[in-house]
């Protein structure tokens, strides 16, 4: 495909790529620039935001800690949190809501609306308490159950705030150290991190400036977010690659750095009340049956997806600095995504 030209199309200033096959990186593309205007040029070291794919992370260290028995994913998250308790109502007194539930988004919870929207700069930072507590802006209202657990499918940044909080009562510990400590420090990454909202990557250069639609810059550069377990996550399209790659190889029993292949298979099964969802991940086929699973990540002046055909152990990252203002399978990120699996993949 004429890569820069639906660039130039899609209004994308810059892309990076990296397809993985058989538990080894083949390569890693990049194209365009990593703020318009500007000569940074895109390359192995550029580092975009990762947006929801954040919660496949925190998914992970949340299976990690019950592979370890520090947390049991099917007891009532109410008997884990100190700091708060999810309020009881007629929801909850049919079904205690669990660690799975809110791992796989059937926590009966529903996200108020206007909810979870970027920082502004001058607000108070939230903790995790502060937003299930419902006491800023950025959630307005207590996080509460508003249909019975494990019933329906609403997909929740709530939920992974209260995860969040269960890790930080149980453990006394933030998802970011967390994250840094079973995860990102075992795999050798060296350039993903959850980005502290009051704090500033070390090596802002090479961190891409978001955009919008038109290909502008967007305001403030890059975007973000107070629910950091759910969005806040930074990281190149190789590293995240390497992330999906460690999965894969628990999945089929090889070598891998963070789960064992039980809790790997049960991360990748479908869960509850839908076949499309798994831990901090979601699950679907392509046109000839081959199963895969995916994580997307959309926020303000960023776009990506992965796409892991995990029996094969083949995979793809796409990691953009746009908001296209469609969604991954519809904008450029689709695009690549799908022309990798026809050409590389099927």
């Amino acid at each position: 495909m004429d890569i820069h030209e639906r660039m130039k199309q899609y209004h994308v200033p810059g892309v990076s790529v990296t397809y993985f096959d058989r538990a080894e990186i083949r390569w890693s593309k990049f194209y365009g620039t990593l703020e318009r205007g500007k000569e940074r040029t895109v390359d192995i070291n550029s580092i975009f935001h990762a947006c929801s794919i954040s919660k496949m992370i925190t998914a992970l260290c949340v299976l990690k800690l019950a592979q370890e028995g520090v947390l049991d994913l099917n007891k009532d998250v109410n008997k884990m949190l100190k700091s708060w308790k999810i309020p009881d109502n007629e929801f909850m007194a049919q079904k205690k809501i669990t660690l799975t539930h809110l791992l796989s988004h059937q926590a009966g919870l529903y996200d108020c609306d206007g909810s979870f929207e970027p920082y502004e700069d001058g607000s108070p930072v939230p903790t995790p308490l502060d937003i299930v507590k419902g006491t800023t802006c950025f959630n307005r209202e207590e996080v509460h159950a508003k249909y019975v657990p494990g019933t329906d499918f609403a997909y929740s940044d709530a939920g992974y705030c209260v995860i969040a909080q269960v890790i930080m009562d149980v453990l006394g510990e933030t998802v970011i150290d967390l994250a840094n400590r079973i995860v990102f420090k075992p795999l050798g990454l060296s350039r993903t991190f959850f980005w502290e909202i009051n704090k500033t990557p070390a090596d802002l250069g090479d961190c891409a400036a978001g955009h919008d639609n038109n290909g502008e810059v967007v305001e403030g550069v890059r975007a973000f977010y107070p629910n950091i377990e759910g969005a806040a996550m930074w990281t190149t399209s190789k590293e995240l690659a390497l992330i999906a790659l460690d999965i894969i190889n628990a999945y089929h029993g090889k070598e891998s750095k963070i789960l064992n292949q039980k809790t790997a298979k049960f991360m990748l099964s479908p869960f509850g009340c839908t076949d499309d969802v798994g831990m901090g991940i979601f699950l679907d086929a392509d046109e000839n049956g081959i199963p895969f699973f995916y994580s997307q990540g959309w926020g303000v002046g960023m776009q990506c997806k992965l796409r892991a055909y995990y029996e094969n152990q083949i995979g793809v990252v796409v990691m953009t600095n746009s908001e296209p203002g469609m969604e991954q399978d519809a904008s450029l990120v689709g695009e690549i995504i799908g022309y990798v699996s026809e050409n590389y993949i099927l």
